[in-house]
């Protein structure tokens, strides 16, 4: 019996339904869900990426400040903490790039000045990821009891969607 009488006579009439549905009308090289690629591209400016580096960066503060508590008032998370200053943010953008180059300006606790280098990657939708060029040295972190990763080393879009 040929595949079209088959057809007709209704016995291959449940494989082929099952088959179609399995592609969800796509063809077998593409995604079935092309949303994301279909998302417009939004573009950050110098303006809108300090802002928001800036809030990343004071998040990161923060985290450094728990970190670096003395080990018998580190279980009390969640209290107002002292934290460094930022004083500036500058960025740049790299010529035929979606990475930038920005410079944050802060002080330390203590009121040490400190100047970080980051390189920044925006992704279709605006959002940002950033490491610290040259990375920054581990630190000690109390709540654990051993070295971790500086949390100013990594910067990410603290905004809803990224």
């Amino acid at each position: 019996m040929s595949a079209r009488r088959a057809l007709q006579c209704g016995l291959l009439t449940p494989v082929v339904a099952a088959l179609a549905a399995c592609g969800g009308g796509t063809d077998a090289h593409g995604p079935a869900d092309t949303s994301a690629a279909a998302a417009p591209v939004q573009q950050l400016t110098s303006p809108r990426l300090a802002v928001q580096l800036g809030n990343g960066f004071r998040q990161g503060l923060y985290r450094l400040a728990v970190m670096s508590q003395p080990g018998d008032e580190s279980s009390d998370l969640g209290q107002p903490l002292p934290t460094g200053t930022l004083r500036s943010v500058r960025c740049e953008p790299v010529a035929g790039t979606s990475t930038w180059r920005c410079t944050v300006r802060w002080a330390t606790v203590d009121g040490h000045r400190a100047v970080t280098r980051y390189r920044i990657d925006v992704d279709r939708r605006g959002c940002f990821y950033g490491a610290a060029t040259p990375p920054l040295p581990q630190r000690y972190d109390s709540t654990i009891r051993t070295y971790s990763e500086n949390p100013l080393n990594a910067v990410q879009s603290l905004r809803r969607g990224c």
